[in-house]
């Protein structure tokens, strides 16, 4: 398949950055803007967006962009060894980092870039462990798949990518039937299951962060979920990443820890849930140090769970308890989730801010990560 040359403006890279500066007015706010395709040029690629049951028709043979969106570059073994870390606190095996970085809007999105030079680029994957590709909006997609530039850069670098399933909360335009649509049976099956399925592994990404913040639901439906996801472990090699929001009785409340009421999203009783869970920012040291020996007692690591950190809105200079997460001289807690760190691309004020946002944030104000 092939395309016509084009000379993309920055139009493209400007409405992204708009997109994203927009989402800096409260964490969940659905991304939107007011351009049209009729603004764009039509011949460009687009990353893949869906509601779930427009999952439900996609296939890569009747989708134009499909070819683009593929990312033919396998996932590396990850390079582990003591001998190799500059900085004590940084141990293999302990706990690891997991961004969850927003990397354009959710439509309009080029594939594979574009001539403009102002985008995300993220280079700090020797800190990073699992990448979230974060995204969504009620007004225009909530299942996210990833750029494939962005897998291809992640896999040479050993460090598997997310898409993303984002149910938002009702003030951002949730809608609880767009959960039911996902949990959808056809008698043994789930076929939204199979679309993700699918996509991930045509795309080449690593697996789904789901984040179920809609009110309105009630336990079956929470019961469902999780039957869904198992489905999705048992018809598959791909990961989940669970954010922590909805409980086991349906409705929305953060716990910040793993407990009796999240538990059966990470592990139900013999059977593995969801590799991973990010724990939502309000978790105290209590939190942290209890949520280790639930795991524990799950059969599960405590470096499974993420503590998740807000720094979309002051990056470096946001307050995190560092003590509980990584006490000194001691074991690892928990590992580590950060909120969009991408932070410092939308947030700088030129590219040259962004580089040394990006530095300060991944190594330090002493710029040494030693």
């Amino acid at each position: 398949m092939s395309r016509t040359p084009l000379l993309l403006s920055l139009t493209v890279l400007l409405l992204a950055l708009w997109a994203q500066t927009a989402l800096a007015a409260s964490p969940w706010e659905p991304v939107q803007h007011s351009r049209t395709a009729v603004d764009l040029p039509t011949d460009q690629p687009y990353a893949s967006y869906w509601f779930p049951n427009d999952l439900l028709t996609w296939s890569p043979a009747s989708d134009p962009d499909a070819a683009f969106n593929r990312s033919h570059t396998p996932l590396r073994d990850r390079f582990l060894s003591p001998e190799t870390q500059v900085n004590a606190h940084a141990r293999p095996l302990e706990a690891g980092i997991s961004p969850l970085s927003i990397f354009g809007a959710t439509s309009f999105n080029p594939s594979q870039g574009s001539l403009g030079m102002d985008f995300y680029s993220f280079n700090y994957w020797q800190y990073t462990d699992v990448l979230v590709f974060w995204g969504g909006s009620a007004g225009e997609g909530i299942i996210l798949a990833p750029n494939p530039g962005v897998t291809d850069a992640a896999h040479r670098n050993g460090v598997p990518v997310l898409g993303t399933v984002f149910f938002p909360p009702t003030a951002y335009g949730g809608d609880i039937q767009w959960v039911w649509d996902l949990v959808q049976r056809d008698g043994a099956l789930y076929p939204v299951a199979d679309k993700l399925i699918e996509v991930a592994e045509y795309y080449g990404f690593d697996g789904f962060f789901i984040n179920q913040e809609t009110a309105g639901g009630n336990s079956a439906l929470a019961g469902q979920i999780v039957d869904f996801m198992k489905y999705f472990q048992d018809n598959s090699d791909l990961e989940i990443m669970w954010y922590d929001a909805m409980t086991e009785s349906g409705s929305i409340y953060w716990q910040e820890r793993l407990n009796s009421t999240n538990d059966s999203f990470f592990q139900d009783g013999p059977d593995l849930v969801s590799e991973s869970m990010f724990l939502d920012f309000g978790w105290s040291a209590t939190d942290l140090t209890s949520s280790r020996s639930y795991a524990n007692n799950l059969g599960r690591s405590e470096f499974d769970l993420f503590a998740g950190v807000d720094v979309q809105a002051n990056g470096y200079n946001s307050y995190v308890n560092w003590n509980s997460i990584f006490p000194e001289n001691q074991a690892h807690v928990t590992s580590l989730g950060l909120y969009v760190p991408s932070w410092t691309f939308h947030g700088a004020s030129d590219m040259e801010d962004f580089y040394d946002r990006a530095n300060r944030l991944w190594v330090g104000a002493s710029r040494d990560p030693s």
